[in-house]
């Protein structure tokens, strides 16, 4: 009986060390998983649902509490400057000068493109009804950025603002250069360029990301090729949205 008993203790503590393992291992999986972020980790997650989306599900920190020509320089330079940005890059674009035109110009500028934090998930479903700060840009170097029309300066600043369309099932954008320097009713800003607001349709990503390029460039496997500064056109503002990503296409007014 005493024999019996000892099988069963060794076999109880053998199964129980065994779970642990196997417990262990997947917890040092999910660790790593979680650790790695990025698209590999996101990139079988869905797009939050409409239903969701409305009831709070996706955070929009960038949303306008009333029309945009209604704010102030200083009333949006509060709303954006208290926004966090992230998830971007920097890329080299045409300008509109002299020097900027031909297979091989001389002069170009650098545009930094940045999305807004949490807010991975715009849709013109469920949009807010003024519209949502999406992304901000800056521009270094010499030269007026051609495709926008954004110009160097430390004391300018550019803003997408998304807003849905009247048929609630599309959405248009709005450039806008904020200019900052001087502060106390001193900042104004204005409208740059406009345009419809292009759903690409591909996989949900987790995670708010920026760059330059069309639909077609961010489905490709090896995305270093879009780059290049000087293929015939440079590519629209793009983003992370629910349909996967978004762009500005150019085509509306421009100032």
């Amino acid at each position: 009986m005493r024999h019996i008993v000892w099988v069963w203790a060794i076999r109880a503590a053998a199964i129980a060390l065994v779970t642990t393992s196997c417990s262990s291992r997947e917890r040092r999986q999910t660790d790593t998983n979680a650790a790695g972020g990025g698209a590999t980790a996101s990139a079988n997650q869905a797009a939050p649902s409409p239903a969701r989306l409305a009831q709070g599900g996706s955070p929009q920190p960038g949303a306008l509490t009333k029309p945009l020509d209604q704010y102030s320089g200083d009333e949006l330079y509060t709303l954006v400057h208290g926004l966090t940005f992230t998830g971007g890059v920097e890329r080299q674009r045409r300008c509109r000068e002299a020097g900027c035109a031909g297979a091989q110009p001389t002069q170009s500028v650098q545009v930094r493109i940045d999305a807004v934090d949490t807010q991975d998930s715009l849709s013109a479903q469920t949009m807010a009804r003024n519209g949502v700060v999406a992304a901000r840009a800056t521009s270094r170097g010499q030269g007026t950025e051609l495709m926008y029309g954004m110009r160097p300066g430390a004391g300018l600043e550019y803003y997408l603002i998304v807003a849905p369309a009247a048929d609630a099932q599309s959405a248009t954008w709005r450039l806008v250069e904020l200019t900052t320097a001087g502060g106390g009713g001193q900042r104004s800003h204005r409208t740059l360029a406009t345009g419809a607001f292009t759903e690409c349709h591909h996989p949900f990503v987790r995670g708010s990301r920026a760059d330059f390029k069309t639909c077609a460039q961010a489905a490709t496997v090896r995305p270093a090729t879009f780059g290049r500064p000087f293929q015939d056109s440079d590519p629209p503002i793009w983003i992370s949205c629910a349909s996967g990503c978004c762009t500005a296409d150019p085509g509306g007014g421009h100032a």
